[in-house]
């Protein structure tokens, strides 16, 4: 039964993964924007300030963290297959993010 419910949620396990990764990517790669533009955020523009508001700071850092955690912690429950799978999404949305940063900086 056990090696039965193992197959059952492998894939969900997977995912969740997967989805680990590609939010690992996306929330430290804000975290390190909103902490870079911070100092110089035009506080007259109500949504590139609250933006910015929340993806910098102490508690961002923190969730960052959390999520990394997760991840870490995910790497080590997984199989070969499973970590590879991850490994791909994380790859590509740093490439996806860094595709957006560049064609936002280049507009």
């Amino acid at each position: 039964m056990q090696k039965y419910t193992i197959l059952l949620i492998s894939p969900l396990v997977h995912i969740y993964s997967e989805i680990l990764s590609v939010l690992v990517v996306a929330e430290w790669s804000y975290f390190s924007w909103g902490e870079k533009v911070l100092p110089i955020t035009n506080r007259d523009d109500f949504l590139t300030y609250e933006w910015v508001d929340l993806h910098s700071g102490d508690y961002f850092n923190d969730v960052v963290a959390y999520l990394r955690g997760l991840l870490d912690k995910e790497g080590t429950l997984i199989d070969e297959e499973g970590r590879e799978k991850c490994k791909v999404a994380f790859l590509r949305a740093i490439q996806l993010e860094e595709d957006f940063f560049e064609m936002a900086y280049a507009a």
